[in-house]
């Protein structure tokens, strides 16, 4: 068994500048919550206030973007980072953020401390996401298809449904990514939080958008910015390395930022290094790594296109 040389923080940074990228703020927690739920109901009022075929696409776009971003708000509070209160950050977390995305912050956080403490060796379960790649054009295409036309999203939500109800392998402390939920209460979490988003849409007389911009987001576009996220985050960068190489920063333009890379997620690498830092600070984390002169031993890409472009041939 071989795991992933690690670099200490200390090594790195000082005390007090450990001290500070780590300190959090309930303040910037609640809000970023509350940034992806306003661009959600604001994509959704625009198209309301301007319906046509071109503002519907718009809405289920951007709405996919920011359900990634609930995605991400939930992998905060699997590190116990959206605010101070280790109740309230895994209440915020699993309700606010997992729930309404078919997901769960206590299934996600049994593995997703696995791939910290494996990452790009053997033992990590995210392996199978960056291991194959390079890969060629056809087979991103065909990625993407499945991804766009809703297969890859109702194939893993009714294997992660089935594989829950029908079998209890969910709770083996094996640091494996599991199979289904971590229990069947998850999947009646789901169920409440997503009866009341169909409940809001219902009360204003349109319930028909839960279905239009909210499972579709989820089971299309939030599938293949999914995949971009996690392509660019390992993809090509070298196995069994230390931690300035196994994981990577991608610069993000606006529009990266908004579909691909919201809330930060961009700066991976600096998460890895300092998994205890919470994200608003991890833009200041990769400003001092350059200011102490690691440009030239972090790995990192101006960009997601370029990304793309090389680990796809």
């Amino acid at each position: 068994m071989k795991f992933t040389p690690t670099i200490k923080p200390n090594e790195i940074f000082s005390e007090n500048e450990i001290s500070f990228l780590r300190k959090k703020s309930d303040l910037k927690g609640f809000s970023l919550l509350l940034h992806a739920w306003i661009v959600i109901f604001a994509a959704i009022i625009f198209y309301t206030i301007f319906p046509n075929i071109f503002t519907f696409l718009f809405a289920v776009i951007v709405i996919s973007g920011r359900q990634l971003g609930l995605a991400i708000l939930m992998h905060e509070g699997a590190h116990g980072l959206i605010v101070n209160s280790t109740k309230n950050n895994n209440f915020l977390s699993q309700w606010i953020c997992a729930f309404p995305v078919w997901s769960d912050t206590y299934g996600y956080r049994h593995y997703h401390l696995a791939h910290h403490r494996h990452t790009q060796t053997a033992d990590d379960p995210d392996l199978s996401l960056s291991k194959p790649f390079p890969i060629n054009k056809f087979s991103f295409a065909r990625k993407v298809f499945r991804d766009i036309f809703g297969i890859t999203g109702l194939v893993q939500r009714y294997e992660l449904i089935f594989k829950t109800l029908l079998t209890n392998d969910t709770k083996k402390d094996d640091g494996k990514k599991i199979s289904g939920f971590q229990s069947k209460n998850t999947l009646f979490g789901i169920l409440i939080s997503n009866i009341i988003i169909f409940i809001a849409f219902s009360a204003v007389g349109q319930w028909w958008y839960y279905f239009a911009f909210w499972l579709l987001p989820l089971l299309t576009f939030f599938q293949l910015f999914l995949r971009i996220r996690n392509i660019a985050e390992h993809a090509g960068v070298k196995e069994n390395c230390n931690d300035f190489n196994n994981a990577r920063t991608t610069y993000a333009n606006i529009l990266e930022r908004t579909f691909v890379a919201p809330y930060y997620v961009n700066y991976h690498l600096e998460h890895h290094l300092l998994m205890f830092v919470p994200c608003y600070k991890l833009k200041e984390a990769h400003k001092l790594l350059l200011k102490k002169g690691h440009k030239e031993d972090i790995e990192i890409k101006d960009g997601y296109i370029p990304l793309l472009r090389s680990v796809i041939v």
